[in-house]
């Protein structure tokens, strides 16, 4: 998993194509288990980046860009991306199947 800088908010690069942007925090036990089945499901979907964007310090949200401008709260937060364009939205740990579900539904989406 890739991991997600302040700088590809606005990257062409990043607004290309199938991506997966995974939002945890240091501390976040329910972010745990969701990196986890999104690190396994990762292998089976050469179609898609997935990204991971961790929040070392809760405590200065407010003041972080990225969060704000995908409004991912709260953690973990799961944001399915097409071509630049939010297609989905998971909040909280999920599982694994449902993570796959959406991934799918990701790369079968015109």
């Amino acid at each position: 998993m890739k991991k997600f800088k302040n700088s590809d908010l606005n990257s062409k690069t990043f607004n290309k194509g199938n991506k997966v942007l995974f939002f945890d925090a240091d501390g976040c036990c329910p972010c745990i288990p969701a990196l986890k089945h999104l690190e396994d499901i990762e292998k089976s979907f050469e179609e898609i980046d997935f990204y991971i964007y961790n929040i070392k310090d809760p405590t200065e949200l407010d003041k972080d860009k990225v969060v704000s401008f995908f409004q991912a709260m709260p953690f973990p937060t799961t944001i399915y991306i097409k071509n630049g364009k939010i297609m989905y939205r998971l909040i909280g740990d999920n599982e694994k199947s449902r993570y796959r579900k959406y991934a799918n539904k990701l790369i079968e989406t015109k």
